[in-house]
């Protein structure tokens, strides 16, 4: 439990610190270098309480320190005011296979099903809308039967289905809690006649019984501090991680200036005395505010709510602190949590495991978890201008159900861009990243970009056994795919290169092929073993269109790839003044909202756009959206051709609650979409947004089943 900080012992630490001279010495910040990303366990909690205390002091200074150099000691930090904010089993037979008879989510690794806010087990339909979790029967494919609502807590994003269970995960912030809520009291403190919170996010994970779908059953309701990120499924486990950054009470990130300063002229040397002086009394004041931080303020809690409305922590910080882990050189006092839960049986129990880290991607096989983050946060390479950038890949088994341990850590140099650029295979770690990619715009000459392939393999600190360097520099990676032996990269500065990787030998990563086309790709998707999938934005010789367009690659001769296809989605078809031009499509950055489903040899991609009305009554342009999902023909070696569009324009246009006043584009856009067939009934699509979900029948297009959802709503109209 946490408990509020001694004020009056504070102030009095504070007060004589205030006291003891201060060199400019003791200002200044030390060189720091880089050593092992392996993580060490702690022999005491009081031993990762010292670690992180270290880390905050440091990072606090340098925030101080580099004020300057932002221009900070000429604007106006007054007093602290106008002062920046701190940074399946499915109860029915199972006769209806995935990827045969209906589409699922568009996974990465097969077998490892990952978190979405749509869900299907090929006869229900799960979605989570607004704050409740919708579930509605498919009894015959192309029906859609509403069968039950059930309300969840917080603002949920994404759920995993299994074993007549559903995970969802939500947030919830902090400052929204109600005054009786029990949590209020644990998750923050009172400080100066107000409040303060710890973490400004909760994730929570609620747990439905889902048995009897015509009335899921709420079992299990965990709140951690900390923001969700994802989720992963392999059989009946579930791994959800989370990564909180404890907001200490009381620290200050801008000096506090005598109104003196704000009267001098700029090049008054009073004015560079009086920065200097209130720099150093901010970093005493921190200093002494982190030297007093319990274990508790800096570490996430997590809490459990039981029927009875009780509310119970369970302390992470148990058998001294032993499931926290921190490499040597780290410096960060965020924290990435894994909680591991297994479905099977109706008593579960969850594990916990916890990384002193950065912001991390994460990636998952059916026996591996890989957590990626930046070696240091942002704030490190201040003064350290001759370090590039690098990334620490943190590597746990998740072979066992309900478990996850840790295995070692390895280091690569350079950033990656998503969960897309790792994977696993037979032991080995592969790893696509740049490196120079930050522009460092205080150094005169900085590197250049450069693209780059790594190999790790080994126990508990993976060494680097391969890697291929030196990949279109001056340019980065848009996306990257491993499937097998083979990787693929799409680089981009004004053309785009596909470049081919041969990983058989994992030891002599090699190019193979290389080919450049206009526009650049954001997501590649393997759609057999010779063809690829992808979609991004157009262009020409001389840069990007911004369109989206949809390609489709030969890469059977490996060392010679071909665009076989490509189809822009931006062309005003019907001349109406549609602005397609700046048509958008979440599959662009989100691979889940791209369906691409095999035996019917179609994709389906959503797309949005706008035009201007204008109002003869109020005598101003107002927007029209249009939200569709655009269905394409997509077959190996024949061109990609549009097939036809479902338009969910009306949920939204001529919603009675949805005035034109509000914001037209929130919550707008159709986002999923599921196929489904039948060996009698034919073809269908099932089209999901906001504010409703479709099914047609591909061989007409005809409409046979529609639902209308409440939506998340709109909180403020656009111009308020």
């Amino acid at each position: 439990m946490r408990s509020p900080l001694k004020w009056f012992a504070l102030a009095l630490l504070v007060a004589f610190a205030a006291c003891v001279p201060w060199k400019e010495e003791q200002v200044k910040i030390s060189p720091r270098g880089r050593t092992t990303a392996t993580l060490r366990s702690f022999a005491s909690c009081d031993e990762l309480a010292d670690a992180l205390r270290s880390a905050l002091t440091e990072e606090m200074r340098v925030r101080l320190l580099q004020l300057e150099d932002y221009g900070w000691r000429y604007g106006g930090l007054e007093d602290g005011t106008n002062a920046p904010a701190p940074d399946s089993s499915t109860g029915h037979d199972s006769s209806r296979q995935e990827g045969v008879d209906y589409s699922g989510t568009n996974n990465q690794e097969a077998g490892v099903d990952e978190a979405d806010f749509v869900k299907t087990d090929g006869y229900y339909l799960y979605l989570l809308n607004g704050n409740r979790l919708e579930v509605m029967g498919v009894p015959v494919v192309g029906r859609l039967d509403p069968i039950s609502t059930t309300p969840i807590e917080g603002r949920p994003g994404q759920m995993l289905i299994g074993n007549d269970k559903a995970v969802v995960f939500s947030n919830i912030h902090t400052y929204d809690l109600p005054e009786d809520h029990p949590l209020r009291a644990l998750v923050g403190t009172g400080v100066d006649g107000g409040w303060w919170y710890y973490s400004a996010v909760l994730t929570k994970l609620t747990v439905i019984d889902l048995a009897d779908r015509s009335a899921p059953r709420v079992v299990r309701e965990l709140y951690i501090d900390g923001y969700y990120q994802t989720a992963r499924k392999v059989q009946s486990s579930v791994r959800a991680i989370s990564f909180s950054w404890m907001d200490i009470p009381g620290l200050k990130y801008w000096p506090e200036l005598p109104r003196e300063y704000y009267d001098l002229p700029y090049d008054d040397p009073r004015r560079e005395t009086m920065w200097d002086d209130a720099i150093a009394a901010t970093i005493r004041y921190n200093d002494a505010i982190i030297a007093v931080t319990s274990l508790a303020d800096f570490v996430p809690q997590i809490y459990e709510r039981f029927a009875s409305g009780a509310i119970v922590q369970h302390p992470f910080t148990g058998e001294q602190c032993r499931s926290f882990g921190m490499a040597d050189d780290a410096i960060s006092h965020g924290i990435t949590s894994i909680l591991s839960l297994d479905l099977l049986g109706s008593q579960f129990t969850f594990d916990a495991d916890h990384i002193v880290s950065n912001w991390s991607t994460v990636y998952a096989s059916t026996d591996t978890l890989l957590i990626a983050e930046p070696a240091q946060d942002w704030w490190w390479f201040w003064s350290n201008d001759t370090f590039d950038e690098a990334s620490n890949i943190h590597r746990f088994d998740i072979s066992r159900p309900g478990l996850t341990s840790y295995t070692g850590s390895g280091r690569i140099d350079g950033w990656i861009q998503d969960q897309f650029s790792l994977s696993e295979q037979d032991g080995f770690i592969r790893v696509a990243a740049t490196t120079g990619q930050w522009g460092r715009w205080w150094q005169e000459n900085p590197p250049p970009p450069e693209n780059h392939v790594f190999v790790l393999a080994g126990g508990s600190e993976p060494a680097l056994v391969g890697r291929l360097d030196g990949i279109a520099v001056g340019e980065r990676i848009w996306s990257s795919r491993f499937v097998g032996d083979r990787g693929y990269l799409v680089t981009f500065r004004n053309i785009d290169p596909l470049w081919t990787i041969d990983l058989s030998t994992p030891t002599q990563p090699r190019i193979i092929g290389e080919l450049e086309v206009p526009g650049v790709s954001t997501y590649i998707h393997p759609m057999d073993a010779a063809h690829l999938l992808t979609i991004g934005y157009g262009g020409d010789e001389d840069g990007l269109n911004w369109a989206a367009q949809v390609s489709l690659f030969d890469v059977g001769d490996f060392a010679h790839p071909q665009m076989s296809s490509a189809l822009s989605l931006a062309p005003d078809v019907d001349g109406t003044g549609w602005s397609w031009g700046s048509a958008w499509s979440e599959a662009m950055y989100e691979h889940k909202a791209f369906t691409y489903f095999a035996p019917m040899k179609m994709l389906a991609i959503p797309l949005s756009t706008y035009r201007g009305v204008y109002d003869q009554v109020s005598g101003y342009y107002d927007y029209e959206y249009r939200s569709l999902l655009q269905i394409i023909n997509a077959e190996a070696g024949v061109a990609l051709t549009r097939f036809a569009t479902v338009d969910h324009s009306d949920f939204f246009n001529s919603a009675a609650d949805c005035p034109r006043d509000y914001c037209y584009w929130e919550w707008q856009d159709v986002r999923r979409s599921i196929f489904m067939r039948d060996a009698t009934l034919g073809d269908f699509v099932y089209a999901i947004s906001d504010r409703g979900v479709t099914a047609h029948r591909v061989s007409d297009m005809s409409l046979s089943a529609s639902v209308a959802l409440p939506g998340t709503g709109y909180d403020t109209p656009c111009w308020d």
